[in-house]
């Protein structure tokens, strides 16, 4: 059949908005066309909200409305059409993306006079074009059987299970066996709740409650649980629920998503953020913190604390005549030191360079005094065995004591800087002592 040359760039683009249209998944098309396959007529509620494309105005090519792959399926129905045969096929485009049933009949020519019976030669066709994708994928997923749900609950890389109303599980798939460390056939039966750990065995009460009455389609909660090996893990708990017929609670489906890791992760970066990288006490931010609350509970509750600041003597010397290597150790040995000597619930940290301090909670004047005199008489023995000697540190220490009438954890330590100088102060500054091995 000729086709107009000049009319190719516009029946290309209108293919194009033809081929848009059907993406936009179209409802229902009618289309009469006649014997040369332009169009006479189109309508349906698709062509409206496309604005009605310039493809299926009345003398177009019947061709340009449609993507070339389903064209070429459509065209011999067409044909048929004009022989006077009516037929019907399911297209699928070459994506699978979309599923067309199209029913396509003869248009008879109208004939009429004296003795004129019946109808004519067709003169044209009559087309429906239904988008029926929607349909055709509900029927492939209700046709697959029992044993691909299973393989597909199997295989599923989620931790998934069904427990009934008690909580017991009542399913359990391959992931959720991985996870646990329990066997497929240990967890069926067991109640979830056996195995989550007691801080956690209630966290999610008030988002059951909900879920029951219907006031929440679902809910996510960290829980930890206790692994086959008795090991604490975390993990995100998912729940539904299943309802039967007449509304009763049938089954919870239960997910379980591990995030051990990543709580580690969280843990490890949390205690980077708050301690000394080199000495492990803890660093300014975190003492300061410590100190502000009890400050806080000191001038509520009037508990008395007490401060102490330790700032080592001369430590530049250590560093320059020894290096910098042996001013880390002797860093960390006095962290070491401070740590074994003190009382479990007191507080140490690392101020920063080679001061440190110390929070004592609980202890009133004569406690204080009684420390310091002890970390005097110990400061001494704290040593560094830097090869061909032995050096031995020496510290100035100052204090302060916290009760109802300390304004604040910048008083306090002010107070205790204030005291550590004059301490150092009050000795002849002399470099560390060092000792032949």
């Amino acid at each position: 059949m000729p086709r107009n040359v000049q009319a190719d760039p516009m029946r290309r683009s209108a293919g194009n908005d033809a081929a848009a249209a059907l993406r936009e998944l179209p409802d229902a098309l009618i289309l009469v066309f006649d014997r040369e396959l332009r169009f006479i007529l189109a309508a349906g509620q698709p062509l409206t909200r496309h604005g009605d494309p310039p493809a299926y105005r009345q003398g177009q090519f019947l061709g340009d409305a449609f993507p070339m792959d389903v064209w070429r399926q459509i065209e011999p129905l067409c044909r048929s059409a004009l022989a006077g045969d009516t037929r019907s096929r399911e297209i699928w485009t070459s994506e699978r993306s979309h599923c067309l049933m199209v029913d396509i009949g003869p248009l008879p020519a109208h004939r009429s006079g004296p003795g004129v019976e019946g109808p004519g030669p067709a003169e044209g066709g009559v087309a429906v074009v239904l988008d029926i994708t929607a349909r055709r994928r509900a029927d492939a997923f209700t046709a697959r059987s029992h044993d691909d749900f299973e393989e597909v609950f199997e295989q599923a890389p989620i931790a998934t299970g069904l427990l009934d109303p008690d909580g017991r599980w009542l399913l359990a798939n391959r992931a959720l066996s991985e996870i646990t460390g329990y066997t497929v056939e240990e967890l069926i039966g067991q109640r979830f709740g056996d195995i989550v750990h007691p801080d956690d065995a209630h966290n999610d009460t008030i988002q059951r409650e909900q879920l029951l009455a219907g006031e929440i389609p679902a809910f996510q909660i960290e829980k930890r649980y206790f692994d086959a090996a008795g090991e604490v893990n975390c993990a995100i708990f998912s729940v539904s629920l299943v309802r039967g017929r007449d509304g009763a609670p049938l089954h919870y489906i239960a997910q379980l998503q591990d995030i051990s890791d990543r709580k580690r992760l969280e843990d490890d970066l949390r205690y980077l953020a708050d301690h000394d990288p080199l000495t492990g006490l803890r660093n300014r931010r975190l003492f300061e913190h410590d100190l502000r609350l009890q400050v806080a509970r000191s001038r509520r509750y009037g508990e008395e604390a007490a401060l102490m600041v330790i700032d080592l003597d001369d430590f530049k010397t250590v560093n320059d005549r020894y290096g910098h290597r042996v001013g880390d150790d002797t860093l960390k040995a006095v962290a070491r030191a401070l740590t074994r000597r003190l009382r479990e619930t007191d507080l140490v940290a690392r101020l920063g360079g080679d001061e440190f301090a110390v929070l004592l909670p609980h202890i009133d004047k004569q406690g204080l005094s009684t420390v310091v005199g002890s970390l005097s008489r110990a400061v001494p023995e704290w040593s560094i065995d830097v090869g061909e000697a032995i050096l031995h540190c020496s510290a100035s220490v100052g204090c302060a004591v916290i009760d109802h009438s300390t304004a604040s954890a910048e008083q306090a330590l002010l107070e205790a800087d204030r005291s550590m100088y004059q301490a150092k102060q009050t000795k002849a500054s002399a470099p560390p002592r060092s000792t032949p091995r």
